[in-house]
């Protein structure tokens, strides 16, 4: 039963990407589909239409699983060797500025969502 409840929310995550997909396509939108989808995916659970337990072994499932979805491109890179022998410095600075931009957006973002939370939760105390 577990394994059902697994797939039927990892469909449900699928979904929210077509549906992103969907609206970049049908509006016209310079911002891929994912990004819309994680957008409208993070609204329904911020205002609680979506409970993020209806979610969380799918979400889960994907995270323990996340390097088997980078396969493909471990093989390519691979195939590629003599591109990355004479480019491979600049894809590395590439790598590691964006890496380390990745890593500050998402600290900066997390802190802010947790001193707002923890704020809100101290709002409702009194």
């Amino acid at each position: 039963m577990q394994a059902v409840r697994i797939i039927i929310q990892m469909a449900i995550l699928c979904l929210f990407y077509e549906i992103g997909k969907w609206c970049t396509s049908f509006f016209h939108l310079p911002i891929p589909g994912s990004i819309i989808g994680m957008l409208l995916l993070f609204l329904l659970l911020l205002t609680g239409v979506l409970n993020e337990r209806l979610l969380l072994d799918g979400s889960g499932f994907y995270l323990r699983h996340f390097s088997f979805f980078f396969l493909p491109l471990s093989v390519s890179a691979i195939v590629l060797g003599p591109y990355f022998i004479k480019y491979g410095w600049k894809l590395v600075i590439v790598l590691i500025v964006s890496g380390v931009i990745g890593f500050l957006a998402t600290s900066i973002s997390a802190e802010g969502f947790i001193r707002w939370k923890e704020k809100r939760k101290y709002d409702r105390s009194y």
